[in-house]
């Protein structure tokens, strides 16, 4: 006699351990380092000095500095308003209160991307809960570290992000006007309603454009004194040239010179830092020749920029062909990517964009042979000058100080790789013949 058997009552996922010390790893370093903070000084003694009457962006009233961390405000007017409600605490109850905040916003990110990007229980993931934590060179520590702007930055770009997953534009275009009221970079995401999904999304592009505009016109209208005084900062540092939108371009893309390394990891950089490298051991050798020239890493950084952007188009060209394979996510996680190879100045905190997509991408290919790629990308070794004297050395080096920018190319690799990829099901029955 057969016997029916009895339905096994659903097994509750187990936590493994090693997520708990991860994430306990992680914490705890989260609150070591937020003792130092110095990006949110330049916030806090902005909004004094705005409170009392004087120019936020004026390095001399800072002398008296309250955090011991002479920096200016250096965003739009408008944002500042956000301090202004630290201010009335002193300034170590403040800096308490803003790493709170920042520790929220990095749960927030980390459950916004397992629940609408990974679709995985992050706590069942220790590979994942590892890089969160710990990965691209530690570009969450550093966020918590620094105290930058950037936490809120980065959730409310995320939000944006999975409004236009869920089908609410105006949500999206009013959340990416916040995202961008500060470093404006985030507007980049504008274009992710016209090209992350199988057919251009016109009314949440629109409701961008139009939150945008609205966002940004603010400052001229409630704040023109501060405005003034803020265009007068983002054009001080540039060199004197023969039309405003060169000494624009000069202030804003090509200033950051007393960045380096591991300083400022964006591809303008690496071609700043390789360029010398290589050009200075063939001048060595040939008797001055072959010595970069002026604005030449700026030029390949630029080619480079083209290349990227028409490399990323044609994929999604090509993707779009396959409909039961196209993915809006898989695109918006690909956005970060290119987002990041083309951004001029990648601070350690600004990778944290690149985590979603790195994970996605580990776990979405981990039977690939490519993923090898990027674990393999651990094991460069540091060579010294010294003990090998080619150019290889130098670019070893080069690539050790850009370890997480090179990271973001090869993860953005698998992604084009993945578009070019079959379904699984596509890919099974296409065996099956």
């Amino acid at each position: 006699m057969m016997h029916a058997q009895t339905p096994t009552p659903a097994t509750k996922l187990r936590v493994p351990r090693s997520a708990w010390l991860i994430l306990g790893s992680g914490l705890l370093l989260g609150v070591w380092v937020g003792r130092y903070m110095w990006d949110f000084a330049a916030g806090y003694n902005g909004a004094l000095l705005l409170r009392a009457g004087l120019n936020p962006y004026s390095l001399q009233p800072l002398l008296n500095y309250p955090a011991g961390h002479v920096i200016a405000w250096v965003y739009p007017p408008l944002g500042l308003r956000l301090f202004l409600p630290f201010t009335l605490l002193p300034y170590a109850a403040a800096i308490n209160v803003w790493l709170g905040l920042e520790l929220l916003g990095a749960a927030l990110l980390a459950w916004i991307w397992a629940r609408h990007f990974w679709k995985f229980n992050l706590l069942t993931q220790p590979a994942a809960m590892l890089i969160l934590c710990f990965g691209l060179n530690g570009a969450l520590l550093w966020q918590l570290t620094t105290g930058n702007v950037g936490m809120v930055e980065e959730v409310l770009l995320w939000l944006a992000l999975a409004a236009l997953l869920q089908g609410s534009d105006f949500r999206f275009g009013g959340l990416l006007a916040l995202a961008a009221l500060l470093k404006v970079l985030p507007a980049f995401f504008l274009i992710a309603p016209l090209v992350a999904f199988a057919q251009p999304r016109w009314r949440a592009f629109g409701w961008g454009v139009a939150c945008l505009a609205g966002v940004f016109a603010l400052n001229p209208i409630l704040f023109p004194a501060e405005w003034q005084q803020f265009r007068s900062m983002s054009t001080g540092g540039a060199a004197a040239g023969a039309s405003a939108w060169q000494q624009v371009l000069d202030a804003n893309l090509f200033q950051y010179e007393r960045d380096s390394g591991a300083d400022n990891t964006s591809a303008l950089f690496f071609w700043r830092a390789a360029l010398p490298a290589v050009g200075g051991w063939v001048a060595e050798k040939t008797g001055g020749f072959g010595q970069p020239g002026p604005y030449s890493d700026e030029l390949l950084y630029l080619l480079g920029c083209i290349l990227i952007a028409a490399v990323s188009l044609f994929h999604l060209w090509r993707y779009r062909q396959r409909p039961a394979a196209f993915e809006p996510r898989l695109v918006m996680l690909c956005l970060c990517l290119v987002f990041a190879l083309l951004v001029p100045r990648l601070k350690p905190y600004g990778l944290v964009i690149a985590i979603a997509p790195v994970v996605y991408i580990l776990y979405r290919r981990q039977d690939a042979a490519q993923i090898g790629l990027l674990l393999a990308l651990a094991l460069i070794p540091h060579y010294s000058e010294s003990a090998l004297p080619l150019p290889i050395a130098r670019l070893a080096k080069i690539a050790f100080d850009f370890l997480p920018l090179i990271t973001v190319f090869a993860a953005w690799l698998l992604f084009l790789a993945e578009m070019r990829a079959k379904p699984p099901a596509l890919a099974t029955a296409s065996r099956t013949e």
